[in-house]
């Protein structure tokens, strides 16, 4: 019985992936999940819908208003980006870092 609950687990991690979030160029914010992106299409009273970055891509993905995954849509058309994404993440970095040095060193 075990064994088979173990099973389960891995198939209802395998079709939830985890999620987290980076911003875009743009300053707006992207869902990431299973180095696909996502960019938020609309938000109505109990779900924010995603809809993938590259155009003419059928994936989507439901979130709670609380960004907690409630699930995927489609199929992409497309290889992930995951290059593109550590890219986007290490310029959100020195993005943040440049602010930062430059509000800690302001000549007095």
């Amino acid at each position: 019985m075990a064994e088979a609950f173990v099973t389960l687990n891995s198939e209802i991690q395998a079709k939830f992936p985890s999620i987290s979030f980076i911003n875009s160029n743009k300053g707006k914010t992207l869902l990431v999940a299973d180095d696909y992106t996502f960019k938020l299409n609309k938000t109505t009273t109990r779900t924010k819908y995603w809809i993938s970055t590259v155009n003419g891509c059928a994936a989507k993905v439901h979130t709670d208003l609380n960004n907690g995954l409630m699930k995927t849509v489609g199929y992409h058309s497309h290889l992930r980006a995951k290059e593109k994404r550590e890219v986007r993440e290490a310029r959100e970095k020195m993005i943040y870092l440049k602010i930062h040095f430059l509000t800690l060193n302001i000549p007095a």
